[in-house]
């Protein structure tokens, strides 16, 4: 068995992972909204007894933030890919389950490799490439999921400082792994003109 059999393989896991990863970030997210609901009504708590705390409305806030978009987690990422590729291209499609998840609505990676001819070591590295490009894609679905979590950690007690820089370094970098394609045909362009 080569590399290649074996990336291919492992990669048809990918969009019933991908299943599990929105699933999880359902139950994140309900999560989240009542834990900072659960926060504004300690904090309305301790604001009736006329207490000297310096709790802020920043933490429950943000968490009621965090949650709502890890619930819309496809029409999330559908909006800052729109934000910052100007694309309607998604990889959740409008039917939902499993069935509408498809990576290669964003593109594929045989079409970064546009030099090489059409004869079977072409064909071997285009595969090659289409997987690898699954994989970031993936990756990027997952990094976007850990930024909103970093930020959801940058305000209240206990907060540690540089927590919202790498939520929002995590989404930009998520984002731009999930449209890997787009990002490369945009450098691409950039450095050597359309």
């Amino acid at each position: 068995m080569d590399i290649q059999t074996i990336l291919t393989n492992v990669s048809n896991v990918l969009v019933p992972l991908t299943g599990m990863v929105l699933v999880i970030s359902y139950v994140c997210g309900i999560y989240m909204i009542f834990h900072g609901l659960s926060e504004m009504r300690k904090l309305g708590g301790y604001s009736m007894q006329q207490s000297s705390s310096q709790e802020s409305l920043s933490a429950p806030l943000l968490h009621i933030v965090v949650g709502a978009v890890l619930i819309w987690l496809p029409t999330s990422t559908d909006t800052f890919m729109n934000t910052l590729f100007a694309t309607s291209s998604s990889i959740f499609g409008g039917g939902g389950g499993l069935s509408s998840i498809n990576y290669q609505n964003l593109g594929v990676g045989a079409s970064l490799l546009g030099y090489l001819p059409g004869d079977s070591v072409g064909q071997q590295w285009a595969s090659i490439a289409n997987t690898l490009v699954l994989y970031i894609q993936f990756l990027g679905l997952l990094s976007f999921i850990k930024g909103w979590f970093l930020i959801s950690k940058s305000a209240g007690a206990g907060a540690q400082p540089g927590n919202f820089a790498r939520g929002l370094t995590h989404i930009i970098g998520g984002i731009i792994a999930v449209n890997f394609v787009g990002a490369v045909t945009i450098i691409s362009n950039t450095v050597y003109g359309t």
